[in-house]
């Protein structure tokens, strides 16, 4: 049996199961990335962690969300059902197969089409709607592989046309995979084909008023005057480009023994054998799929290799086998055609990137690092994980379990009578892991569409008691890692408290709760309270966070770049939060000390606002997609939203709830037509409206000031980003009035453009020049901004 894998082994990994041991807990080697799950398995890992009580408790949140693609799969599965594979006792068989197509892409966001051929081909399960469980049903297998069907296309004529099973499916694939999806054709066939097309009709060479040539004809030397050698499928394939062998079928007329006259023509002629011509033509068609960016996948078997008397027949077959896999993103020769149906998973998993139905297996293990002591004023604390309080288990919104620890720091969930879940607390650490730790070792599958999410509570028992505002980690590490060895880190939350000095009644400590609106005052023993959503946004001074580009446009039609978009953010930030979360280094590869946006990229890194890729770099001159941007701004908010999704097109994508929870914020709108578009860019337009809205500030195209900055590519009024533009360019003071019913800014006073190059700067710290980004008239010449 040959097999062969063309994409990452971890692509298929999804779909092994196995055991690790409780206890595994070292940390995963290499760069940490909490974006890396998003992108290798499409899977969003999430931590987060409630508000510091006056306990100093906060319940802390695991999830793991495998939401479906946002981009629909089309697939197209071109079969073989001629005898060479299929024989009428196979038709239990194909039942079998067809009910695996269902049930590995059920409601999955896939779309499937059936083609079958024999000397000519047929679509006998057309590409319509995504594949539901109610998809294929019974009924319309049994339709397929009735006579006139899937086993017998036409009773009258018999033979092997690939090219025409390829044709044909590509058309039923183009006709319906919806727009924006990514295409793929499995190829079941054992590569043999002694038909072709001529244009749009099959054709093959005939005998004596017609007779077929069929697969003998250059195989058997007991058939004809000499052995004809075949010719490779490279010489065959160049004789189509230089035009010598051509779709035109010839008609031989035989004497004697007609085949051996055949065979003795062929040789003397220059032509080529129906077997030649028919698996060139075959091999020549794939060209087609990459023209119509179609991925294939070959599902190959090796052709009559019981029969040696057809082994020059069995090596051409092999020959393009051999080259449709060199085309495919992957590929398998199962040992027999009952195998087929057990290799679909295996295929859907290389089609999806990751496992359609499992993506975390059984087996896998969270482990989550609790506290942390570090030496330095800025990290005396340390969290506690409070074994008295319960842990409970979500899959979805149900509750598998809530319940504490035992004695031994167990506790197994169950679910449907099995074990689920299994968390083993080491409180002093373990052989594999000296910090304070748990891990969580899951015995069932999660499956696509499933969200999984474990909440327990942490304690700070040593904090920073020194009069300010301190931010905390809730932990070290946390990481998942499945059975085949890959490692995913969730990201850190980050608390903050404030410390203030003792108020009047002597030793009690009072403390200003910033969530309070009315400035409120509330009294708490131990003297901290906390923050709120971190990290800050700046949204009482309307300051511009664009300047411009080199050339003196605004460019509210170009896209914007990840560099860009961590710059806005980071000036958008109060001083005091950039004061406490400032960092000018981080782990990316392509994130120089010098550049521009370094101080914004660490810090924000830092704050967990944004993420790298894998592979350890950042890529700031890449765009940044409408999800990405609308997800930086949610984090700026917290909450999370469980609703029905708001846009058409988010459904399953790994951004939904964030996309969701930006648009019930009124941070985002659609592109109109009930759709959000997430994939696509963002521009710079669109970028700075979500900022704005982020910032709370309500432009008006009818209340600026004419003296403002003004732009050559932001002249037209009525444009929808008019306003925004010039909100984000222009530092102004500003009232609050009402228009038609709306608040919107009246601007009063234009204000200088602030040192941001203060702040941006290699050698830059939070507290740089005399007043950290002081307003200033212009920027310091050289100076490059977004």
């Amino acid at each position: 049996m040959r097999m062969q894998r063309v994409l990452a082994t971890a692509l298929a990994a999804g779909m092994l199961a196995g055991t690790l041991p409780a206890a595994l807990a070292a940390a995963p080697q290499g760069t940490k990335s909490t974006a890396q799950a998003q992108t290798e398995l499409a899977v969003d890992l999430q931590k987060t962690a409630g508000d510091l009580t006056s306990g100093r408790n906060s319940t802390v949140t695991l999830g793991i969300s495998a939401p479906l693609s946002a981009t629909p799969v089309a697939v197209e599965f071109v079969l073989d059902a001629t005898s060479s594979l299929f024989s009428d006792g196979d038709q239990v068989m194909i039942q079998g197969w067809a009910e695996t197509i269902r049930d590995t892409m059920a409601d999955k966001n896939v779309y499937a089409g059936v083609t079958i051929f024999t000397n000519h081909a047929e679509t006998v399960y057309p590409m319509g709607e995504a594949l539901t469980a109610g998809s294929l049903t019974d009924a319309e297998i049994a339709d397929m592989i009735a006579d006139g069907g899937l086993m017998v296309l036409d009773p009258e004529s018999t033979g092997t046309n690939v090219q025409a099973g390829i044709r044909q499916g590509l058309a039923d694939l183009n006709a319906g995979a919806p727009a924006g999806a990514r295409k793929y054709m499995v190829l079941i066939t054992d590569g043999g084909s002694y038909w072709w097309m001529n244009g749009e009709t099959p054709a093959n060479s005939t005998m004596n008023g017609g007779t077929q040539i069929q697969n003998s004809d250059a195989a058997e030397p007991d058939k004809a005057s000499d052995t004809y050698a075949l010719r490779s499928l490279d010489e065959l394939l160049a004789a189509i480009d230089a035009g010598t062998l051509t779709a035109e079928p010839a008609a031989y007329t035989g004497t004697g023994e007609p085949l051996a006259d055949v065979i003795d023509q062929i040789q003397t002629s220059g032509d080529y054998t129906n077997f030649e011509k028919g698996v060139a033509f075959a091999a020549d068609e794939l060209d087609a799929l990459t023209a119509n960016n179609v991925s294939l996948v070959t599902v190959g078997y090796d052709y009559y290799d019981e029969d040696p008397a057809l082994d020059a027949l069995t090596a051409l077959a092999g020959e393009f086998i051999d080259y449709a896999v060199s085309k495919s993103v992957y590929s398998v020769e199962p040992g027999s055609l009952a195998d087929t149906a057990a290799a679909l998973p295996g295929i859907m998993d290389a089609i999806y990137g990751s496992a359609v139905d499992v993506v975390i297996p059984a087996g896998s293990v969270i482990t989550d690092e609790i506290g942390r002591s570090a030496d330095g004023a800025a990290e005396v604390y340390d969290f506690e994980l409070v074994t008295d309080r319960v842990f409970t288990l979500y899959v979805g919104d149900a509750v598998v379990g809530s319940a504490t620890l035992d004695e031994n720091g167990s506790l197994t969930f169950t679910r449907d009578g099995q074990d689920y879940m299994t968390i083993q607390y080491y409180p002093n650490g373990s052989a594999e892991d000296p910090e304070e730790h748990f891990t969580a070792t899951l015995h069932q599958d999660l499956h696509r569409s499933e969200r999984l999410s474990l909440t327990y509570t942490v304690n700070l028992v040593d904090r920073d008691g020194s009069v300010g505002t301190h931010y905390v980690e809730t932990n070290q590490d946390a990481w998942i890692t499945r059975p085949q060895g890959d490692s995913y880190f969730f990201p850190d939350p980050v608390l903050g408290y404030r410390i203030i000095d003792d108020g009047p009644e002597g030793g009690s400590e009072v403390v200003v709760d910033p969530d309070d609106p009315d400035g409120g005052d509330t009294t708490i023993d131990d003297g901290e309270t906390p923050l709120g959503p971190l990290p800050d946004l700046n949204t009482e001074d309307h300051y511009a966070y664009i300047i411009g580009r080199d050339d003196g446009g605004s460019h509210p039609e170009a896209n914007i770049t990840r560099a860009e978009v961590a710059t806005i953010f980071f000036r958008m930030l109060t001083d005091d939060s950039r004061d406490q979360l400032w960092s000018s280094t981080n782990s990316y590869s392509d994130v120089d000390v010098a550049a521009w946006y370094n101080n914004a990229v660490s810090t924000l890194s830092h704050a967990g606002v944004i993420t790298g890729k894998p592979g350890n770099y950042f890529d700031p001159d890449a765009p940044i997609t409408r999800a990405e941007f609308a997800t930086i701004a949610v984090r700026f908010f917290g909450g999370d939203y469980e609703g029905e999704d708001l846009f058409s097109d988010i459904t399953g994508h790994w951004a939904n709830r964030y996309i969701n929870r930006a648009a019930v914020l009124g941070l985002i709108n659609g592109r109109g037509d009930g759709t959000f578009d997430p994939d696509a860019d963002i521009t710079r337009a669109e970028a700075m409206a979500i900022v704005n809205r982020t910032l709370g500030r309500k432009p008006d195209a009818d209340h600026l000031l004419p003296d403002m900055i003004t732009w050559p590519d932001n002249m037209d009024t009525s444009a929808w980003y008019y306003a925004d533009v010039q909100e984000a360019t222009n530092s102004h003071d500003f009232d609050i009035i009402e228009v038609n019913g709306e608040q919107v800014e009246s601007w009063t006073t234009l204000l200088p453009v602030r040192d941001w190059a203060a702040l941006e700067r290699e050698w830059s710290n939070a507290h740089s020049s005399s007043n950290p980004g002081e307003v200033v008239s212009e920027l310091p010449a050289g100076t490059t901004t977004p």
